[in-house]
């Protein structure tokens, strides 16, 4: 199933799309536009969204508080990511329904890791010998 990128900076989302695809063969979608990413909730299911907070139209909490309004997105990881660093945003985050807070600038082996955690996958590389 395909995964939901919603970041309006293009730099941004690429990176996010180049480590994302070196974790999952799955579709990913990039919507830099809120409302577009809501229309496409709507008419696509996601496996995953990963939500920049600042967007233009509407922030980041409010897209996440009208996906989690669809039924069918209840037991769907939505990852926040932003440069915002404030605890209160990220208790309104959890509380919105975000399933993890990752800031800006995104670590490579984090986003990885959290991408394999939500999408149950096995990690492409090998264990250590132990």
């Amino acid at each position: 199933m395909p995964i939901l990128i919603v970041e309006d900076n293009a730099t941004n989302a690429m990176i996010l799309k180049h480590l994302a695809k070196k974790v999952t063969d799955d579709e990913i979608v990039v919507e830099s536009d809120a409302a577009r990413a809501l229309t496409l909730c709507h008419n696509t299911f996601f496996s995953m969204l990963i939500v920049d907070q600042i967007l233009p139209g509407m922030t980041g909490l409010e897209v996440v508080r009208k996906i989690r309004m669809m039924e069918r997105y209840d037991g769907v990881p939505i990852v926040m990511v932003t440069a915002d660093q404030e605890p209160k945003l990220q208790d309104a985050a959890h509380e919105a329904g975000v399933t993890a807070f990752l800031t800006k600038p995104v670590e490579a082996v984090a986003f990885r890791n959290l991408l394999i955690s939500h999408l149950g996958l096995r990690s492409s590389t090998p264990a250590a010998a132990g």
